[in-house]
């Protein structure tokens, strides 16, 4: 059976349907809090399903501004500094918190435990 529409995908459809993935798959990065995964998933289902509705749509004018383009890259890499970022640089030298530092046994030779 032939279906009286057919989608009509230009670059402006695939990339809001790949953006909407890429920004659901962020939404399940670990080390984001509840809030920004279900913004990251909402938004992600909101551009999927709108360059969906729009490649299958054959009457009409829609516009893409170009925010919805710059705003996935964005939302992931604010997730992703979110998720990782405060780890980085963060960490304090070996033996600083009062603790022997590994291998240091107070000889010569560090690290033989012996």
């Amino acid at each position: 059976m032939s279906s009286s529409s057919s989608a009509h995908w230009s670059a402006y459809e695939i990339f809001a349907v790949l953006s909407g993935i890429i920004l659901i798959g962020a939404a399940f990065v670990p080390g984001v809090s509840v809030k920004d995964r279900v913004w990251a998933a909402l938004g992600g289902i909101f551009l999927t399903c709108y360059g969906w509705y729009v490649a299958h749509r054959t009457t009409g004018t829609f516009q893409f501004p170009v925010v919805i383009f710059l705003i996935p890259p964005g939302a992931v890499i604010y997730l992703l500094v979110k998720a990782f970022g405060h780890s980085g640089g963060q960490a304090s030298a070996p033996g600083a918190s009062g603790s022997p530092a590994p291998g240091s046994d107070g000889r010569d030779t560090p690290g033989t435990g012996g």
